[in-house]
C-alpha cells in the first residue's frame, strides 16, 4: 500500500505518477489492485459531516403540540424528526423557516436527528442513514412527541471527556444546583387590598 498524502496531485504531478509507477512495478496479479483517483480521500472526509439542508428547502411542523413561532428553533434543535415529501411546493416568503400551519398528510422517507440549527448561514444540519438520493427528495421536517433516547446522547462513540450538557453523574454540592431550601423563618407580606366599587 503507497499513501501519496493528498487529496489532490495537482501541486506535484511528476511525484503522483512516480507513486503510481512504483505500485504498478510491485503489483502482483493474486490481489487486485486500487488506485485512488483524486478527491476520494474528501469524500470519505465528509461522511463525517451530516447534511445541511437549507431553511428554504424544506418546512417545518411541530405536531403534537402549538409551539410559538419565535420558539420553534429551540423545539426542533436535538430533536428526532420525521424526513417526509409532501405533494405542495415550498414557499418561503420570508429569512426564517417555512412553518406549517397545519400538519400535512405525507409520505415519510426516514427519520433523523437535528444536531444543530445554524441561523446565521439559515441551516439545520441533520444526521441519518437516508441515503443521499433519498434525501433530495425531503421538503418537510415533522417534529413528534418522541426524544433522543438517553443511550444515543450518553453513549455515542468516539467521545472523551464529559458531552457538553449530557452527564451521567451530577454534583449537588455546586452552589444553585440543589433543590430550593424553604426558608420559613421569612414571613409573606400581607397585602390589604381595598377595591372601590363606586
Amino acid at each position: 500500500m503507497v499513501y501519496y498524502g493528498q487529496t489532490s496531485c495537482e501541486q506535484d504531478t511528476e511525484r503522483y505518477l512516480d507513486v503510481v509507477k512504483y505500485v504498478f512495478s510491485s503489483y502482483k496479479k493474486e490481489v487486485p489492485l486500487v488506485v485512488n483517483t483524486m478527491g476520494w480521500v474528501k469524500v470519505l472526509s465528509s461522511f463525517s459531516l451530516p447534511p445541511q439542508v437549507p431553511f428554504s428547502a424544506v418546512a417545518l411542523r411541530v405536531i403534537h403540540t402549538d409551539v410559538a413561532p419565535t420558539n420553534i428553533m429551540y423545539a426542533v434543535n436535538a430533536s428526532w424528526v420525521g424526513l417526509c415529501r409532501i405533494p405542495d411546493e415550498i414557499r418561503c416568503q420570508s429569512d426564517g423557516p417555512v412553518l406549517l400551519t397545519q400538519t400535512p398528510v405525507c409520505d415519510c422517507l426516514g427519520f433523523g436527528i437535528v444536531r444543530g440549527v445554524e441561523m446565521q448561514k439559515k441551516l439545520y444540519h441533520i444526521l441519518t442513514p437516508v441515503p443521499p438520493e433519498k434525501l433530495r427528495l425531503v421538503n418537510c421536517l415533522l417534529l413528534g412527541n418522541i426524544a433522543v433516547p438517553n443511550c444515543v446522547l450518553v453513549g455515542q462513540q468516539g467521545v472523551e471527556g464529559e458531552i457538553p450538557y449530557v452527564t451521567s453523574d451530577y454534583n449537588y454540592s455546586i452552589l444553585g444546583s440543589g433543590k430550593l431550601k424553604k426558608k420559613k423563618h421569612f414571613k409573606r407580606r400581607e397585602y390589604a387590598f381595598e377595591c372601590d366599587y363606586t
